[in-house]
C-alpha cells in the first residue's frame, strides 16, 4: 500500500513511522518543517520526527522510552559490528607485516648466501693463482 501523507498526519502512529521508507519520513519531517541534513541516516530523521510529535504533544512521551531503547539496541549492535571489522583490519594488517617482514629475511638470507658463495669463489681463485694454476 502506498504511503499517504495526509492519512499519517490525521492518525500519526510510532508503527506506521517504523515501516516508512527514508523517502517517505522525509516526507513526514518536511510535512512538519522539522530540519535535518539530507545525509543523515534514516533512524536519524525518524528521531527528529518523533521528538517533533512528542514536543507538539501529538504522540505521548512514552514513544520516546521506546525508541530510545530500540535504538541503544542498534547502537551497541553496530558499536560491535565496528569493532569487530577493526579487529578484522588489525588482523590483515599484521598478516600483511609479518609476509612483508618474511620477505625480507628471505632476501637477505639469499643475499648473504650469494655474499658467501662469491667469497668462496673468490678464495678458490686466489689458492688457484697461489698454486699457480689457471
Amino acid at each position: 500500500m502506498p504511503f499517504n501523507l495526509d492519512k499519517f498526519v490525521a492518525s500519526p502512529s510510532v508503527e506506521e513511522l517504523d515501516s516508512l521508507k527514508k523517502s517517505e519520513i522525509v516526507k513526514v519531517a518536511k510535512y512538519y518543517g522539522i530540519e535535518f541534513q539530507p545525509l543523515m541516516r534514516k533512524d536519524e530523521i525518524k528521531r527528529y520526527v518523533l521528538e517533533y510529535l512528542v514536543d507538539e504533544s501529538i504522540l505521548p512521551i512514552t514513544v520516546l522510552e521506546t525508541a530510545i531503547t530500540v535504538s541503544t539496541d542498534n547502537t551497541f549492535e553496530l558499536k560491535r559490528l565496528e569493532i569487530e571489522m577493526n579487529k578484522e583490519i588489525r588482523l590483515k594488517e599484521m598478516e600483511r607485516e609479518r609476509e612483508r617482514e618474511e620477505r625480507e629475511r628471505k632476501k637477505e638470507k639469499e643475499e648473504r648466501e650469494m655474499q658467501m658463495q662469491m667469497q668462496k669463489e673468490k678464495e678458490e681463485r686466489e689458492m688457484l693463482g697461489y698454486w699457480g694454476i689457471r
